[in-house]
């Protein structure tokens, strides 16, 4: 379990680096349009820097994880706050919890993650993850737009007044797993053992099969006035179902009946949905890192491998 906390750990940063009132009648040609307006008049909008609070829930029949956090991008900056929590319910009754408060601070090209687990605040410098992050969050040139909308399969506006826009937005898996594959070919992992490695490959070969079998969607609402997102949506749902079934198809892997058991859970039973709202800016104070984690001890690798203790899933 340690081991995938590091994994999903790592994973987690990476990726950190998504009643109507009437249904609107208008064309597919019309929906595509309509999107491609929202997606483009944001990068002709100032911006000096919005705060959303986003939320991933993953369950499965014996438990559920939480990963909740506000952030801001401002400029070439970013700050992030938040908490992943873990519940799993034992075969004996009994409930193992874990919770891993973090906070990140990016500027430029450099970027410190601070995180907290069992007593002690530690502290990791990933300046490669903070080179991507940089590349996230600068305004996108017309060639990026034009990319983001070549994802995108098909696009349905749902909901559509004076002030707001609500549309149902499918992907084109085959084309997300490419820019998966690009990306994680052009930032190969530069911290943890050999084995680390070797089971990240592992898992974006399994990745990668799940990506192209799932149905990806999202629900998109925005602001017309300002062209800033107001709510988006985001069903991860099939591709967690899709990468368990990957990995238990991998002849190369033997299982344990245990491990086996859990990805049956989320190869048939899970569900992982991603929210995100925006705030106003008077939640920028819950931004700022906490005293205790400004004596934070710096370590070379992020999550080290500790023994389990009872009680915990550390």
């Amino acid at each position: 379990m340690r081991k995938w906390l590091k994994l999903g750990g790592r994973a987690l940063l990476g990726a950190v680096v998504c009643g109507f009132s009437y249904i609107a009648p208008v064309s597919a040609m019309d929906d595509m349009a309509a999107f491609r307006e929202a997606i483009t008049m944001p990068a002709q909008t100032k911006n000096d820097g919005y705060i959303l609070r986003e939320s991933i829930n993953f369950f499965v029949p014996i438990g559920h994880a939480k990963l909740e956090f506000i952030a801001q991008t401002k400029e070439d900056s970013a700050r992030m706050s938040g908490a992943l929590d873990v519940l799993l319910n034992d075969e004996e009754g009994g409930t193992l919890t874990d919770q891993i408060p973090f906070y990140i601070d990016q500027n430029k090209k450099d970027m410190t993650i601070y995180y907290k687990m069992g007593k002690e605040w530690e502290k990791f410098h990933a300046p490669s993850l903070a080179a991507v992050l940089a590349d996230v969050i600068a305004t996108p040139t017309s060639t990026d737009i034009e990319k983001e909308i070549s994802f995108v399969k098909d696009v349905k506006v749902l909901r559509e007044s004076d002030t707001q826009r609500t549309m149902f937005v499918r992907l084109d898996s085959d084309k997300v797993a490419d820019a998966i594959r690009e990306y994680s070919e052009e930032n190969p992992a530069d911290k943890g053992t050999a084995d680390d490695r070797e089971m990240q490959g592992h898992f974006m070969q399994w990745l990668d099969t799940g990506v192209r079998k799932a149905d990806i969607w999202y629900m998109w609402t925005v602001d017309k006035n300002s062209w800033q997102t107001i709510t988006q949506s985001l069903d991860l749902t099939g591709v967690v179902r899709e990468t368990a079934k990957a990995a238990m198809d991998d002849k190369s892997e033997h299982w344990s009946p245990y491990a086996e058991e859990l990805l049956s859970f989320v190869a048939y039973y899970s569900d992982m949905k991603e929210y995100t709202v925006f705030l106003n800016q008077k939640a920028e104070k819950k931004l700022e890192l906490p005293k205790e984690a400004k004596k934070a001890k710096l370590v070379e690798d992020m999550i080290v491998d500790m023994p389990a203790k009872a009680g915990s899933l550390r």
